[in-house]
């Protein structure tokens, strides 16, 4: 606890102000960046270039990467056969790691480490390359998850004139509303100091020099943890099971602590609550709350 072992220049965790991208708080990102056609949001890719860049982008900058993505959207058919053998049942996490790895063949990193022309002074070209691809597939291959398991398979093809993130909220069926919360949510959920354990892990199994697609598998597997990506559905499981046992009665101080210590007592963790770092409301939730507010 508090001694600081780990240097990044992307993005730095501040105990008061929550997250901070390349300076940045998240309101400042967010008013910096270049707007999405019609939104009050910018787009992912505007976000991806400063992340890389730590520069803000011109609208030219960001039309570029979003013309670039669209070159890499090409998921082979064989990674959606091989989520599709799954058990249906599978949970959505295990289906995207596997279609994460079932990708790895068209790695440019291995490609360019077998070759027999490696060289670690280049290496991040490839790197690049990989990672790119990557952030331009899973949308598709996390839209194509969704609508497996609770859409029963109905699948909705790319909008080509769509940004990254109003393509997922397309292809998952949403309203034009959800255009801009998949945007938000995103940007807000992007990056997070390089400690947290996904990040953490990707970073110590590429060390290896395992290609960008095993890092990124290893990375999934580890935010399906309940102390980590789970706990957004874990929360959910407590309260909705807690809804259960009021029986149709209001929640109220007294119900609500009892419930809370019955977790606690019972050696369990109350999911969702509490934070390693942060001292403070965390800023992502009050990006959130505050667009639930202002959407009707």
């Amino acid at each position: 606890r508090d001694i600081r072992c780990l240097v990044t220049d992307i993005s730095y965790l501040d105990p008061q102000e929550g997250i901070r991208f390349r300076g940045k708080t998240i309101p400042e990102t967010f008013e910096a960046l270049p707007k999405a056609g019609g939104s009050a949001y910018p787009t992912v890719e505007s976000f991806w270039y400063f992340l890389l860049t730590g520069d803000v982008p011109t609208q030219a900058q960001v039309d570029e990467v979003v013309a670039e993505w669209k070159t890499r959207q090409n998921v082979p058919s064989y990674v959606f056969d091989a989520i599709r053998a799954l058990p249906r049942d599978s949970h959505p996490m295990v289906m995207l790691s596997v279609g994460i790895m079932a990708m790895q063949k068209d790695s440019k990193f291995a490609a360019f480490y077998n070759s027999g022309k490696f060289n670690k002074m280049v290496a991040w070209e490839s790197v690049y390359e990989d990672a790119s691809d990557i952030v331009a597939r899973i949308p598709i291959v996390a839209a194509f998850i969704y609508n497996l398991k609770y859409k029963g398979d109905k699948q909705i093809a790319i909008d080509p004139k769509l940004d990254m993130g109003a393509n997922f909220a397309h292809m998952i069926g949403q309203s034009d509303q959800y255009k801009d919360v998949a945007r938000m949510y995103f940007i807000l959920h992007s990056d997070h100091e390089s400690g947290n354990v996904s990040a953490h892990t990707t970073h110590l199994v590429h060390s290896a020099l395992s290609d960008p697609y095993y890092a990124y598998s290893a990375g999934l597997n580890g935010l399906a943890g309940p102390l980590h990506g789970l706990a957004n559905q874990e929360v959910l499981g407590w309260i909705m099971e807690f809804q259960k046992k009021l029986n149709g009665a209001e929640p109220t101080k007294e119900n609500v602590t009892k419930a809370l210590w019955d977790t606690l007592n019972a050696g369990q963790v109350v999911p969702g609550y509490g934070h390693a770092v942060l001292r403070k409301t965390d800023p992502r939730y009050t990006a959130q709350r505050e667009f639930c507010l202002k959407t009707p």
